[in-house]
């Protein structure tokens, strides 16, 4: 494949790699440390004090949330990780064709000696390897915390590596399908926007599922149905709970389903002008 493609996908990518980096690391220890601030008996309280639905809407027992573990779980489903996550995985995605078609460089890429599934590989394989930098960023920030802060009982680092590779897999997910979306279109601005809809729909509809019971079918309509990385870091070994591999290639089948249909949609589409 031409080292111009690879230089090109690296060359667009790394800056927000390594300022997304640092903030996930920075965001981690400081998430730690805010949480080594609440004492468990408080936090039990609090959590008595909600409503029942509110378990059914975070998908894991309100008690397991009042330990340490379950505290500190929360980082994989807090908002300052998943937005920074999310722009990446939407921000790769929709520059992979739409983005060169606004700025007007697909033709030049396409004149390369070199198929055009070449250009979504070398850009899905640098987003790919920046997913896995940036979810390592999470639990590595994590782990610095645990090291420097002191909690009321000792916390395995370990526990939480399920959530990171959860947390990975759905990224990966989300970065195929915006890529799908990038290839039926010519604007990078209206791909970003269908993909931030596809997201918030398919949170609104894992929460009606859960909070609806008869509309629990609605599950198998997202993909983030299979996004559950406190149920995986709190499930114990013998305990019958989630699979984390089931969930993560449930996520990963349907982002390599998605690149394909991406590449698909590109080796027959005609190439716009830029406007």
């Amino acid at each position: 494949m031409n080292r111009m493609l690879w230089r090109k996908a690296i060359g667009d990518a790394w800056l927000q790699l390594v300022v997304s980096a640092a903030i996930l690391v920075l965001f981690g220890w400081l998430f730690v440390w805010l949480m080594s601030q609440f004492r468990t008996g408080a936090v039990a309280s609090f959590l008595q004090l909600l409503p029942d639905f509110a378990g059914r809407m975070l998908g894991v027992p309100l008690a397991d949330l009042a330990t340490p573990t379950g505290r500190l779980s929360i980082l994989y489903v807090h908002v300052v990780p998943l937005l920074v996550l999310i722009g990446w995985a939407v921000g790769r995605g929709s520059a992979v064709v739409s983005g060169e078609i606004s700025r007007g460089t697909m033709d030049l890429l396409l004149s390369l000696p070199v198929r055009r599934v070449s250009v979504l590989v070398s850009s899905g394989v640098v987003a790919a390897a920046g997913t896995a930098v940036l979810s390592l960023s999470v639990w590595l920030g994590h782990g610095l915390g645990l090291a420097t802060v002191a909690l009321e009982e000792p916390v395995s680092l370990v526990r939480f590596l399920p959530g990171a590779l959860n947390l990975a897999a759905m990224t990966f997910c989300l970065t195929a399908i915006t890529t799908f979306l990038s290839s039926c279109d010519r604007d990078r601005w209206r791909t970003i926007l269908l993909a931030g809809g596809v997201f918030t729909i398919s949170m609104v509809l894992k929460f009606v599922a859960r909070l609806w019971p008869a509309g629990e079918w609605l599950k198998y309509l997202t993909f983030l149905t299979a996004y559950e990385p406190q149920q995986l870091i709190l499930a114990g070994r013998d305990s019958g709970g989630p699979s984390a591999w089931q969930y993560n290639a449930t996520l990963v089948g349907v982002g390599l389903a998605a690149y394909l249909a991406a590449a698909a949609v590109l080796a027959y589409r005609d190439i716009p002008q830029a406007r």
